[in-house]
């Protein structure tokens, strides 16, 4: 499933939200991002549209690659301990949305989305800035600017 350039924006809005504790509006945006009970599984589709890709990006693997040179990329980034670790993360957001949490509970999958967001930004814990450049980025881009 891909995401509509307004889910996007209301999903860039929640992350910022949770991330920045504000709970008013984290539920306003949960509340246009999802009907209710379904903000974890729009939380795991971010993550599926967004962890892939970034990975690809960070490994400079793209469509214009040799065959050979993307087998050589990908075997390189499957070694890589932080790629193993965003594989796991991952995972463990899609089975942690399979459980069913409340959407209040769902914002401990934001959480942990945000914090694997912070490291792919190279920021240390407890720096929120880098992340909310990337979303800020990320907003830029939905409504039509270029990266």
């Amino acid at each position: 499933m891909t995401m509509s350039p307004a889910q996007w924006a209301a999903v860039l809005n929640y992350l910022e939200a949770v991330l920045l504790k504000d709970a008013p509006k984290a539920a306003a945006s949960a509340r246009i991002l999802a009907a209710p009970g379904q903000v974890a599984s729009t939380i795991v589709t971010l993550a599926d549209e967004l962890i892939p890709p970034l990975l690809n990006q960070a490994f400079q693997i793209s469509d214009t690659m040799s065959e050979a040179e993307c087998e050589t990329a990908v075997g390189t980034m499957a070694d890589d301990r932080g790629v193993q670790a965003s594989v796991l993360i991952h995972m463990a957001l899609r089975a942690w949305a399979d459980d069913n949490p409340t959407d209040t509970e769902a914002q401990d999958l934001a959480l942990v989305l945000l914090g694997w967001l912070q490291l792919m930004a190279g920021a240390p814990p407890g720096d929120h800035e880098q992340v909310l450049l990337m979303l800020g980025a990320a907003r830029h881009v939905i409504q039509g600017g270029t990266p």
